[in-house]
């Protein structure tokens, strides 16, 4: 019986130490992500973005999806992509209003995907 108990414990203490980690790690990597954005958007709202900015960005994204394969599903990271050309696209076209409304776009995303692995009452029930 102590056993099964203590078995019990220690699975539970790794299932919510694993949690956590994932956690932790999703909101670093979109951290990042979210930053180069920002940066991103401040270049297109002054209309000085080049191409050489998105691409820096889509490097930066293909680093950190690497590593998020293994914890999110591969439809969020493909539409993270699709956006992010999207937005590259309008900007070698110089279409800044149209590319500064796909990198809002991708700010919301990089801010909801972190949400739904989140711990909290309502990704647990």
């Amino acid at each position: 019986m102590v056993k099964t108990i203590a078995s019990i414990l220690i699975s539970l203490a790794l299932l919510v130490g694993a949690a956590v980690f994932e956690t932790v790690f999703i909101n670093t990597q979109f951290a990042d992500v979210r930053a180069a954005l920002e940066a991103l958007e401040e270049k297109v709202r002054e209309e000085s973005a080049v191409a050489a900015d998105t691409q820096s960005v889509q490097k930066l994204w293909e680093n950190k999806k690497e590593k998020l394969h293994a914890v999110i599903p591969h439809n969020d990271i493909s539409y993270i992509d699709y956006w992010l050309g999207e937005a590259d696209g309008c900007i070698q076209a110089q279409l800044y209003r149209d590319a500064l409304a796909k990198i809002d776009v991708l700010l919301v995303i990089c801010r909801q995907i972190p949400q739904t692995y989140a711990l909290t009452f309502e990704n647990i029930f």
